[in-house]
């Protein structure tokens, strides 16, 4: 659980940094419940002569569910309905009354629609909902906003929460996961939940989010494999096999777009980039964006995106911040920007010759001198 705190902090470090909150494009309640209502599960406990009832949700498509610690109780088999009708029993995995999560394990015979986590800490007033059984009534969606987060990171929402959704995900509008419903008071405000982050406290089991992580390594690995083929449609299939699964994952948009500049979907690179963007800005995405708007012959577009490249990032690397210097200075002189083109040529050459790349250090001097001529 360790290397799972440790991903969870950068993540949130790297947001802060970034001054992200939650996700930019929001889905429509409809295309929200089609996405992710797949995922959550109905679960029944014995108890005696009768059983009691809760919600949960997959986390992986091995078949890896999250529940509250209350709705399991003490048993160690539970049945697990999933949305298709199949019933499964379920081995109770790790457990933690302290936070009130458990973790359940089925097998199931092929790979199952899987809920991603929101990757930034949720905010007071973003919209947010929840999918569970309350009332025995299966896959009920609601909606509310987040209406308190208290010291312990606990959150109160206003999506409806009663007896049976317990366990259920409340989600954020891209249909991520932002904490797990534990408790509401019927006709109320009073509805709380768990966040996600405190998945990293229960007890020896791999985290659930370094298993995500790796997933969606295997799918770039995968897809990467077949670029270096040439096979690019079937790259592009992977991906979108991918996004599919964890669409809120900024680095595989931003390589599908990668790959469709490659076969000159122009437009179809724009939107995966700009998707990507939205997730999590980074300076290699805007760079790439940037070279796309040039091919285009859409120059300020270009400049716009370089300079946000060079703006959020200066720790990129000297020998890309050279590139983009240079990109953008050869942009400014079509523009007819000659000041600002020999500045842009300046910082490359200095990035360049920091790297000792001498070949591109010569090609900036080489474009400043060409300016100064004109």
């Amino acid at each position: 659980m360790k290397s799972l705190s440790m991903l969870v902090t950068a993540l949130n470090t790297l947001a802060v940094s970034l001054g992200l909150t939650y996700s930019a494009l929001a889905l429509d309640p409809e295309t929200l419940y089609q996405r992710s209502s797949p995922a959550v599960v109905s679960i029944s406990i014995p108890n005696g002569k009768s059983f009691s009832y809760g919600s949960g949700f997959i986390v992986n498509p091995q078949g890896m569910i999250l529940t509250n610690n209350h709705v399991v109780g003490t048993s160690k088999r539970v049945s697990v309905r999933l949305t298709d009708g199949s019933i499964y029993s379920g081995v109770v995995v790790s457990r933690s009354p302290q936070v009130d999560l458990a973790l359940i394990q089925i097998r199931p015979k092929k790979r199952l629609p899987s809920l991603g986590f929101q990757r930034v800490p949720p905010k007071i007033g973003q919209r947010a909902y929840a999918i569970g059984d309350p009332r025995g009534l299966t896959r009920t969606l609601s909606d509310g906003i987040v209406s308190r987060i208290d010291q312990s990171g606990q959150i109160q929402f206003t999506a409806t929460s009663s007896f049976g959704s317990s366990g259920a995900p409340l989600l954020d509008e891209d249909g991520n996961v932002i904490g797990v419903v534990r408790a509401g008071i019927p006709g109320t405000n009073f509805n709380f939940a768990i966040p996600i982050a405190a998945v990293n406290r229960l007890p020896g089991q791999r985290g659930v989010v370094a298993q995500q992580r790796q997933q969606i390594e295997t799918y770039l690995l995968a897809s990467n494999l077949q670029i270096r083929q040439g096979n690019f449609q079937k790259a592009l299939a992977i991906l979108g096999e991918a996004i599919q699964r964890y669409p809120s994952n900024e680095t595989l948009y931003s390589n599908r777009g990668a790959v469709k500049s490659m076969v000159r979907d122009y437009q179809g690179a724009l939107n995966d980039y700009a998707r990507s963007i939205q997730l999590r800005p980074t300076s290699l995405t805007y760079s790439n964006q940037a070279r796309i708007y040039a091919a285009l012959k859409q120059p300020k577009q270009a400049m716009k995106a370089l300079t946000e490249a060079i703006r959020i990032n200066r720790s990129w690397g000297e020998g890309n911040l050279g590139e983009a210097f240079y990109d953008r200075g050869k942009v400014q002189s079509q523009l007819g920007n000659r000041k600002a083109a020999i500045s842009d040529f300046k910082q490359a050459a200095r990035f360049f010759s920091q790297v000792s790349n001498t070949e591109r250090y010569g090609a900036a001097l080489d474009q400043i001198t060409l300016i100064g001529a004109q």
